[in-house]
C-alpha cells in the first residue's frame, strides 16, 4: 500500500513498546570470495589448532581447513590433559589425530611440517609415513623433535628413512630440525643444496657422515649442533661460505675447525678444545662457555683461532695459580673492543685477581670491559700491601664495569692498574654482592662497608672525568 514503509530484504521487522525494530541479519562471510592464495596467505599465519576452529564460523569454511599450509602437531597440547603422558593411549590420540589431519591435506602443498612427541618404538612406522608426507607435500621447512623427557642412558634413536635423503626431497628443503634420531646417509647422497638452517640436537651420526652432509650444504647460512657426540673432530674442510651463525654445544669431539668465511657469530658450550676459525675473517661476536680455563691457553690460542673477533665473552671455571702474575708473550686480539669475563675463581686464588690485567695487554684497543666475579673473597682489610705491575696503555677503555664486586685485595689490585692506565675512561660501574649467609641487616652492613672501599681507594686515583659509580 502507498505510505506504508518497504521492508528490507535484509532486515526483519518486530514490535516492541509499540515501535519498530529492525533486526539485521549476519552477512555473509567474504573470505570464500577471496582469491585462493590470500586464502592461503591468512591461514598460514594461524597455528594448526586455530585454524581448525574457522569452521565454527561457517560451513563453508569447513573446507578452507585444506589450505593450511603449515603443519604443527605437539603432543603436549593436542593430547595434554585428556590422557596421560606417556600411556599407550596418549600415544595412540596424538596418532590418530595427526593422521586425521593429514587425510585432509593428502596431495597439497605443505611448506612447514613439525612433529613435537617423546620418541617411542612403537612409532616408527607412523613417523616413517609422516616422513613420506612431508616428501610427497614438497615440504621447504621441517622438524621432528623426539627428545624423551628423560633422555640420558637411551642410545635408541629414530633412523631416518630413505625417503628423506633423496636428491628430489633434499633439494626442496630450506630447514632441518632434528632431535633424537639417527643419520646414516645413503652411497649416493647429493646433499641439501638449498638448506639454510640445521639444527642438531642429541643425533647420531658418525664424523665422516657428519663432515659428508655438511659439505654438502653449499647455501648453509645457521647451524647448531647440540649433545651430538662424534667422539672424532668436527670439522669441514669444504668451503660453507655462506655460513652466518655457529653454535656448538655439550658435544664429545676432540677439536672444532670450520672453512666459513662470511662467519660472523660463533657460540661454543663445553669442554676447552682445539678451536680453528681463521678462515672465517668476518667473524666478529663470539660466545665460548668453557668447563675450564687457563690464562695462558686463553691468550696463547684464542688470539690465534679467533683473529678477528671483536666482541668476547668468556664464561669459564677460571684456576689462577701461576708461577708470574702476568702471560709471557701473550697473542693479540688486533681487533676486541669488547670484552665479557665471567670467571668463576676459586677462594685460594682471589689473590691473584690481578693476573687478568694479562688479557688487558692482549687486548690493546679494548673499549668496553665487563667483569663478573661469581666467587668468595674478604674485603681489604686495610694493612695488606697492594701489588702494582708495569704500566700498559689502555688508550680506548671508555667503560669498566664490575659486577661482584667484594671489595678484595684482589680485585683492588686490578682496578687500580686498568684506571691508572686508562686516560680517557669515561665510567667506572661497581655493583657489590654479599656472599655470606647473613640477614638483611647483615648484607646492608656488608654492602655499605665495600662501598666505602671502592671510594676511598679508587675515587682518589679516577680521573676528574671518569665517573665513579658505586651502585
Amino acid at each position: 500500500m502507498e505510505g506504508m514503509p518497504r521492508r528490507s530484504s535484509t532486515a526483519k521487522s518486530s514490535v516492541c513498546g509499540g515501535k519498530p525494530i529492525c533486526k539485521r541479519r549476519r552477512p555473509k562471510s567474504q573470505f570464500l570470495n577471496l582469491p585462493e592464495d590470500i586464502q592461503c596467505k591468512v591461514l598460514s599465519e594461524l597455528a594448526l589448532k586455530e585454524a581448525t576452529r574457522t569452521s565454527i564460523l561457517s560451513s563453508e569454511w569447513g573446507s578452507v581447513q585444506s589450505l593450511h599450509p603449515r603443519l604443527r602437531f605437539d603432543g603436549a597440547t593436542m593430547c595434554g590433559g585428556r590422557t596421560a603422558a606417556g600411556s599407550k593411549e596418549y600415544t595412540q590420540e596424538f596418532v590418530q589425530s595427526v593422521n586425521t589431519v593429514l587425510q585432509k591435506h593428502n596431495g597439497m602443498f605443505v611448506e612447514d611440517f613439525e612433529v613435537k612427541f617423546e620418541f617411542d618404538r612403537e612409532l616408527v612406522v607412523h613417523l616413517d609415513n609422516w616422513i613420506r608426507f612431508a616428501a610427497a607435500s614438497q615440504t621447504k621447512n621441517l622438524a621432528f623433535d623426539l627428545v624423551p623427557d628423560e633422555f640420558r642412558g637411551c642410545s635408541d634413536r629414530y633412523l631416518l628413512p630413505a625417503e628423506l635423503l633423496d636428491c628430489r626431497t633434499t633439494s626442496r628443503l630450506r630447514s632441518i630440525q632434528l632431535s633424537f634420531v639417527s643419520i646414516i646417509l645413503p652411497p649416493r647422497f647429493n646433499g641439501f643444496p638449498n638448506l639454510r638452517k640445521l639444527d642438531l640436537h642429541l643425533v647420531h651420526v658418525t664424523a665422516k657422515d657428519f663432515q659428508d652432509m655438511l659439505s654438502s650444504c653449499s647455501n648453509l647460512e645457521w647451524l647448531s649442533v647440540v649433545r651430538c657426540h662424534l667422539d672424532d673432530e668436527l670439522k669441514v674442510d669444504h668451503p660453507l661460505s655462506c655460513l652466518l651463525h655457529l653454535h656448538i654445544a655439550h658435544c664429545e669431539i676432540t677439536k672444532i675447525k670450520f672453512n666459513a668465511m662470511k662467519l660472523k657469530t660463533f657460540v661454543y658450550r663445553g669442554e676447552c678444545l682445539p678451536i680453528d676459525l681463521s678462515q672465517s675473517s668476518e667473524l666478529k661476536d663470539v660466545h665460548l662457555y668453557l668447563d675450564d680455563l687457563t690464562l695462558d691457553h686463553a691468550l696463547t690460542t684464542f688470539p690465534t683461532a679467533l683473529p678477528t673477533v671483536q666482541s668476547l665473552t668468556l664464561k669459564a671455571l677460571a684456576p689462577l695459580k701461576m708461577p708470574r702474575l702476568l702471560v709471557q708473550n701473550p697473542g693479540k686480539f688486533s681487533q676486541l673492543k669488547y670484552l665479557d669475563l665471567d670467571l668463576m675463581i676459586i677462594h685460594e686464588d682471589a689473590g691473584n685477581i690481578l693476573s687478568l690485567a694479562s688479557y688487558l695487554r692482549a687486548a690493546p684497543l679494548i673499549e668496553k670491559l665487563e667483569l663478573h666475579f661469581g666467587s668468595f673473597a674478604l674485603p681489604y682489610n686495610g694493612w695488606e700491601p697492594i701489588r702494582s705491575l708495569p704500566g700498559c696503555r689502555l688508550n680506548y677503555l671508555k667503560n669498566l664495569n664490575v659486577m661482584g664486586f667484594m671489595g678484595s685485595t684482589g680485585q683492588l689490585e686490578f682496578l687500580l692498574h686498568a684506571v691508572e692506565n686508562a686516560p680517557v675512561l669515561e665510567v667506572l660501574t661497581l655493583d657489590p654482592a654479599c656472599r655470606f649467609n647473613v640477614d638483611h641487616q647483615g648484607r646492608t652492613y656488608f654492602t655499605e662497608m665495600v662501598r666505602e672501599i671502592g671510594i676511598k681507594h679508587l675515587g682518589e686515583r679516577v680521573l676528574p672525568t671518569t665517573k665513579l659509580c658505586v651502585l
